[in-house]
């Protein structure tokens, strides 16, 4: 199930592409080469066979020209996954072969088991071919951020905050956050603070709005906060529609236009849970 510890943190790559080469030159020394953008590209890694291959986060680095120098996978990894050293030499390969240049893999981890078990060299095959994954846990995260300008400050510890679940741990990363967030222009820091709010325990989220002058409450009425509450409703509305598909229920055009125009979020929870048990679409208004 997709979580906000999990996509928030892909938002924050989305966002700003060059945080996934800042965090390599940082933490392996990587030598990238010179660049005039920074711009997202397409997560979908399918070649024409018909395994379909889909990472976390694509950056891709382009010279003035806009022919592409460099490009970094970024993966969030929440626990060891025995798919993923044959899936991430692949995700390598079809984009390297796709934008001819250099690819990296950068492995975000949400906790340190699984640091370790994302840093062993993947053996390819010949004797050198090694997949060697550049691989961040929330204690070098935590250790970066004390170096960091406060904007990308701010960045490492939302997904510091996105490793611990809303355990007692975000409430020491609440008060980095709420000093470094009051540097950031306004703009900024309602921004960052929604992501934070969906991602720190209750007792954190307190100590953060004593650092601001914005409650959750706040945030989720203001704009930016509408905007992000409809993102959520449109991504919970695509997931009723697809779960209908799967099951073979037809919707029908009105059916479809009164799913996708509801407002009301415990509505929807509702006809989200009953669309695994209904015989037809109408049911779930029921």
């Amino acid at each position: 199930m997709v979580t906000h510890y999990h996509e928030i943190p892909i938002r924050l790559f989305q966002d700003r592409p060059e945080l996934a080469v800042e965090l390599l030159v940082k933490t392996a020394g990587t030598s990238i080469p010179a660049y005039a953008s920074a711009v997202p590209e397409s997560e979908a890694l399918t070649n024409c066979d018909p395994i379909e291959l889909n990472c976390d986060n694509v950056a891709v680095f382009r010279d003035g020209f806009g022919k592409p120098v460099y490009a970094v996978i970024t993966e969030i990894q929440r626990s060891e996954d025995d798919n993923k050293p044959y899936s991430w030499p692949m995700y390598l390969t079809n984009l390297r072969a796709r934008l001819r240049c250099q690819v990296q893999l950068l492995v975000i981890c949400t906790n340190e088991i699984t640091a370790k078990w994302a840093r062993q060299p993947i053996k390819i095959g010949p004797p050198e071919f090694v997949l060697r994954p550049e691989v961040l846990g929330p204690g070098d995260l935590l250790r970066l951020a004390a170096d960091y300008d406060p904007r990308e400050a701010v960045e490492l510890l939302i997904l510091v905050a996105a490793t611990y679940d809303r355990g007692p741990e975000t409430e020491s990363v609440a008060h980095d956050l709420g000093r470094r967030l009051n540097e950031l222009s306004e703009a900024e820091r309602r921004k960052y603070a929604g992501w934070a709010f969906h991602l720190l325990s209750t007792p954190a989220c307190e100590i953060l709005e004593d650092h601001m002058s914005l409650t959750y409450q706040e945030y989720r009425e203001s704009y930016a906060g509408q905007l992000e509450i409809k993102g959520e409703r449109r991504g919970q509305i695509g997931a009723l529609l697809k779960v209908l598909e799967a099951r073979g229920i037809n919707v029908s055009e009105s059916a479809r236009t009164r799913i996708e125009s509801v407002s009301d979020e415990e509505e929807l929870d509702r006809w989200f849970a009953r669309s695994v048990t209904v015989d037809r679409v109408e049911e779930i208004f029921d």
